[in-house]
């Protein structure tokens, strides 16, 4: 099967696993910018530091930057969410959803001839898949990681501008913070990505 035919049977996987889009780019219309790695620092991030998925516990933007060159194509996806629910608890569930497909897609690429197809989610799988836990086995050197099939590396962690790719995607991305009214902004997203290569 040729590659685009192998990247296209992924795709199509993707929205079986109920993204709310995706779509195949080029790894260089990836954004990647340092200034993220200061945004997980200050202020500082729950999950900074908790496990081995995000900083400083990751190789980081420079690194990545020239990891993302030796692929063929990133296949990016989005779920959209309610404001209320990302202003919630409910946002944990979210962000197991976005490493649980992550890792999804990665295995189907992996079995699909991607041999070293790679996925990324959003937000610190410390705080999702061992919140009951005081610290990472990994990070401690006590033992493997608790969930090595759902548990994917942080983008943040990696210098991905989200925000910037979304645009070029032609998604239409709102901000949501703490003081966003959820009335006024009904929906947000978060997002994830694979990498696809032999």
């Amino acid at each position: 099967m040729e590659n685009q035919d192998r990247a296209e049977k992924v795709l199509a996987h993707a929205a079986t696993l109920g993204t709310s889009g995706r779509k195949l780019i080029e790894p260089n219309q990836v954004p990647v910018d340092n200034k993220f790695i200061e945004f997980c620092k200050t202020p500082q991030c729950p999950g900074y530091g908790s496990s081995m998925s995000c900083p400083p516990n990751v190789k980081g933007p420079d690194w990545f930057r020239e990891y993302l060159k030796t692929f063929d194509q990133v296949l990016v996806f989005k779920f959209d969410v309610p404001t209320k629910v990302l202003l919630s608890e409910e946002r944990h569930e979210v962000t197991r959803l976005i490493h649980e497909t992550a890792s999804g897609i990665e295995l189907f690429a992996l079995a699909n001839g991607f041999a070293r197809a790679k996925g990324f989610a959003g937000g610190s799988c410390k705080q999702v898949f061992c919140q009951e836990y005081l610290g990472c086995r990994v990070l401690s050197g006590t033992g493997g990681c608790r969930n090595p099939d759902k548990a994917r590396q942080s983008m943040s962690g990696m210098g991905v501008d989200f925000l910037e790719l979304t645009k070029r995607l032609g998604w239409k991305m709102e901000i949501i913070t703490q003081t966003t009214n959820a009335d006024e902004v009904s929906m947000g997203m978060m997002a994830g990505m694979v990498l696809l290569g032999d």
